[in-house]
């Protein structure tokens, strides 16, 4: 259900549900980080519409730790190059801040 193409010599790291929320929409679903890249797959509507969000780690600006409400340690920041920023909410946040952190440095 929330499948995307592994690239060649590409392998999943961390895999978790997650919520997205980017140019004014809001998806539930599935985020990935790579040896390449983070991925997010999820679902507007209803299963047949899917939504693939994806970034390279070398197109990634920063990435800062963040709250729902004011409270709630589970929001990621994510920045592009591109002057883009995607908003996840995941559980363990702080061990997907470390776990992107440690592969932007790879790069």
């Amino acid at each position: 259900m929330y499948s995307f193409p592994l690239v060649e010599q590409e392998r999943i790291i961390k895999k978790d549900h997650a919520n997205l929320y980017c140019d004014g929409n809001a998806f539930a679903g599935a985020f990935y980080l790579t040896s390449n890249r983070i991925v997010f797959v999820g679902y507007l509507l209803d299963i047949h519409d899917k939504y693939v969000e994806e970034v390279p780690l070398s197109h990634i600006a920063e990435v800062t730790p963040g709250k729902t409400f004011f409270v709630i340690p589970n929001v990621l920041n994510v920045s592009t190059i591109r002057n883009r920023t995607l908003k996840l909410i995941v559980k363990g946040r702080d061990h997907w801040l470390a776990a992107i952190k440690a592969n932007l440095e790879r790069i």
